[in-house]
């Protein structure tokens, strides 16, 4: 799952949290108004909790306040923030390689399911249906609406000097909102989804007893 990006976590594990705070002009944008959709997403919560790439803590340190967290990080930099911050266990693995717990009633991950292909992403999510049993998905993440909005946002960041945010849209595997859409239905869940930046989407799933609706 994604560990070919091991080396950015490692470097970006001492930095993360200053560029969430708007300190880095390229990545501004994508995560502006960050601490609301992170309180959002946790109004999205529901008992027991498996959050994958908790990355420095910044959600798990919210869901802690409500919550029970089983929290899941892949690499031992970032996961090292996270215990210092969080003052909890935080378990080595990742979206397809994880402890399975009998159940959970909610999964959730913010800025980090596009280190999953999308192929990955489907397995990830089959997976869980499959070992956790959780009634709700709860995903924070960049992503775009089609090709040409995704061109246009890289348009946007070349014209403004962001090579580095240049690079990185280009390299990791953000999804068509489509595509995540499609792939949830597919396994029985209702979708909502909202855009709440330029950059940023909010999808809530939630698991339909009686079949497939959108």
């Amino acid at each position: 799952m994604g560990l070919q990006f091991m080396d950015i976590f490692k470097e970006w594990a001492s930095q993360y949290d200053e560029t969430v705070n708007g300190h880095d002009e390229q990545y501004k944008e994508v995560f502006a108004g960050y601490d609301t959709m992170l309180d959002e997403v946790v109004e999205q919560l529901d008992g027991r909790v498996m959050e994958f790439g908790v990355g420095t803590g910044n959600l798990s340190a919210r869901i802690l306040k409500q919550h029970e967290l089983i929290a899941i990080e892949p690499s031992d930099e970032m996961r090292e923030v996270a215990v210092q911050k969080l003052g909890i266990e935080v378990k080595t693995g990742d979206f397809l390689n994880y402890p399975a717990e009998q159940r959970v009633d909610s999964i959730v991950s913010s800025y980090a399911f596009h280190h999953l292909t999308d192929v990955e992403k489907r397995q990830a999510i089959e997976s869980y249906i499959e070992h956790l049993d959780s009634p709700r998905f709860v995903l924070l993440d960049t992503m775009f609406e089609s090709a040409e909005a995704r061109a246009q946002i890289i348009n946007w960041a070349t014209e403004h000097g962001y090579a580095d945010l240049v690079e990185d849209l280009n390299r990791e595997y953000y999804p068509y909102t489509d595509t995540i859409r499609s792939i949830l239905e597919d396994n029985g869940y209702a979708v909502q989804m909202e855009q709440k930046n330029k950059f940023v989407w909010l999808v809530v799933a939630t698991k339909q007893t009686g079949g497939t609706q959108s």
